[in-house]
Order: C-alpha cells, then sequence, then structure tokens
C-alpha cells in the first residue's frame, strides 16, 4: 500500500535531501561560521570590513525573502542599515540599494532608522490590529518594493558569490587551481 500511495518514493526523497545537506558546502559552513563568530563571539566588531559586508548583506537577502523590507527593519537586522547600504553599494547591486532606501523613507520618512531594535520598533508603522480597516498607506509601497526585491533585479546572490570569492572569504577550488599550476603542481 505504501509504494502504491507514493509513501515510498517520498521517504526515498526525503533520504536524499538530507543526504545533500550531509554534503560539504562551503558557503553554508562559512556562513554557519560568520553567525557563531558574530553571536557567540565578539559580535560583527570582530569580523574583517570584507567580511561584515558579506554578513550584512546576506543577512538582509535572508530577511527579505522571509518576511519582506518590514522584517528586515522589525528584527535586529535593522540595527545594520547603514552598513547594508554600504554594502550593497560595493556590491554594485544598484536597484536593492535603491529599493532599500525607498522602503526605509516609506517607514522612517523623518529620520534614519535606530540602531536600537527598541526604539526602531516604537517608530516603525505596524498594521492595523482591526482586520476589518483599510491597509495603511504606506503598506502599498512596501509590497510593490517587497515584490521587486523577490525578482532579485541585481543577481543578488552572484553577486554575494563574486565578492566572496574576490575577498577569498570562502575557499574556492578555481581559485587555489591557478596557484598549483603556477608552482609546478607539487
Amino acid at each position: 500500500m505504501a509504494c502504491k500511495q507514493g509513501i515510498r518514493a517520498n521517504i526515498e526523497a526525503s533520504k536524499a535531501y538530507y543526504a545533500k545537506l550531509r554534503e560539504p558546502d562551503p558557503v553554508r559552513d562559512y556562513w554557519i561560521g560568520l553567525v557563531k563568530r558574530v553571536h557567540m563571539q565578539a559580535g560583527l566588531e570582530g569580523l574583517s570590513q570584507s567580511e561584515r559586508i558579506y554578513f550584512v548583506v546576506t543577512l538582509f537577502e535572508g530577511e527579505v525573502y522571509n518576511g519582506g523590507v518590514h522584517q528586515f527593519f522589525l528584527n535586529s537586522s535593522g540595527e545594520y542599515y547603514t552598513i547594508v547600504v554600504e554594502g550593497l553599494s560595493e556590491l554594485g547591486a544598484t536597484r536593492s540599494l535603491d529599493l532599500l532606501q525607498k522602503a526605509r523613507k516609506a517607514l522612517f520618512p523623518d529620520t534614519d532608522p535606530p540602531t536600537d531594535t527598541a526604539a526602531r520598533r516604537q517608530i516603525l508603522p505596524w498594521w492595523p490590529e482591526d482586520k476589518t480597516a483599510p491597509p495603511p498607506a504606506w503598506s502599498f509601497e512596501i509590497e510593490r518594493i517587497d515584490r521587486e526585491l523577490w525578482s532579485d533585479p541585481d543577481r543578488l546572490g552572484e553577486k554575494l558569490k563574486e565578492y566572496a570569492t574576490r575577498h577569498r572569504l570562502i575557499p574556492d577550488a578555481r581559485v587555489a587551481e591557478p596557484d598549483a599550476a603556477a608552482d609546478g603542481g607539487s
């Protein structure tokens, strides 16, 4: 009965998925290491400038894909707004940078977002608790920005990989091979 219902195929697909997760992944391993360094050791200040850029832009990307720019500003990630702006600029992610700045203006029209999470949440606009109330005007702009960011106008993941390779943040076999050839392959 299990095979007829497709359960066996689902079990096999699940095994393959989790086996893949156990394979070495330099990008994932580097990210996990960065998160540990930031949250369990020296904080963001313990990272080099290029590591900071990689960390905050990757964090921004994750927050946006998970819940949008409102979530980015709502969570502790919003404290890194100015570094994300710097990072997007350095990566050449001009459309993402423009959209982030438009979101900032929609959500914090009179000020830059505070770095303190509690202070930022105090002035961050929220949706009305009354579900019958019309959506607030700012929410339409934020939804438009989210949709455009979700379309990945700058191919941010690719730019992050290129940045990490250029700054030698993540071991890359393609970078190591020419060095081996230069010294005779020994």
